[in-house]
């Protein structure tokens, strides 16, 4: 990485961490199977320690943070996707500001939607388990 231009390898760093978050999901759905969890978890923090050279902006941070707090909401509560929607953007914007050389506007977009909608979807499937499970 230290050939690579300083956004370059932001912009990868944050896909790697993107797929790793998802393949750490896959996991989690169907529990198991050691290698996507696994691989997923190598992924995010090789990810997660490329983000951490550049030093990360607190309005970034707080965004991030907003985001996984509006998606736990999501997970309690059925909101309709109103929260989820709102969480997406927090996480497409966040992403944008999270270094102070800003990443591309396209891999933000791409990568907040990506786990936006792949975590909003996977709480509504654990809201209507754990509904389903309250039920019997």
């Amino acid at each position: 990485m230290m050939g690579l231009p300083a956004r370059l390898s932001v912009d990868a760093a944050l896909i790697v961490f993107t797929v790793g978050v998802l393949l750490i999901y896959v996991e989690l759905n169907r529990p198991g199977k050691v290698i996507p969890g696994a691989v997923g978890l190598l992924l995010t923090l090789l990810a997660c320690a490329r983000l951490a050279v550049a030093p990360p902006r607190l309005v970034g941070l707080v965004l991030l943070a907003t985001a996984a707090a509006l998606l736990a909401v999501e997970l309690v509560r059925s909101t309709h996707w109103v929260v989820a929607v709102a969480a997406t953007l927090g996480l497409v914007l966040g992403f944008r500001g999270l270094v102070m050389s800003p990443m591309g506007w396209t891999v933000c977009i791409l990568c907040g939607t990506g786990l936006g909608v792949a975590t909003a979807v996977l709480t509504r499937v654990a809201r209507r388990a754990r509904t389903n499970k309250a039920l019997r």
